[in-house]
């Protein structure tokens, strides 16, 4: 039973965290290409290129950190504990999501003043 549970955890894990990755990436590419043009001077070629490099960076740091934290050691016997697990490591997910997202608008920020001076 609590092998059952377990694999449903990181069943449940995995999918929603692809999800939320996936559909995240789509409307932060989608999104951010207007504060790229701002940023970089309305160059639509590079604007395209910074980002679909965002988004390639976004999805490798994120499917791979997907990746590590599927290996655990921990088991889980109860809902309780499941809903515990689930909730601590999509919290981590997102905390991450949003870690980057943050890097990226102060990177994104520096590049315009300098092409600004």
């Amino acid at each position: 039973r609590a092998g059952l549970m377990s694999l449903s955890c990181y069943v449940v894990y995995l999918g929603v965290s692809i999800l939320l990755i996936v559909w995240l990436g789509h409307a932060l590419h989608r999104e951010g290409r207007w504060f790229l043009l701002d940023c970089l001077r309305q160059d639509d070629r590079l604007v395209d290129s910074v980002n679909h490099m965002l988004l390639v960076g976004f999805y490798l740091i994120n499917f791979a950190w997907i990746a590590l934290t599927m290996q655990s050691r921990q088991t889980v016997p109860d809902l309780v504990s499941a809903l515990e697990f689930l909730t601590g490591r999509i919290g981590i997910v997102s905390a991450l999501l949003g870690g980057l997202h943050m890097l990226n608008l102060i990177v994104i920020h520096q590049v315009k003043h300098r092409m600004l001076a």
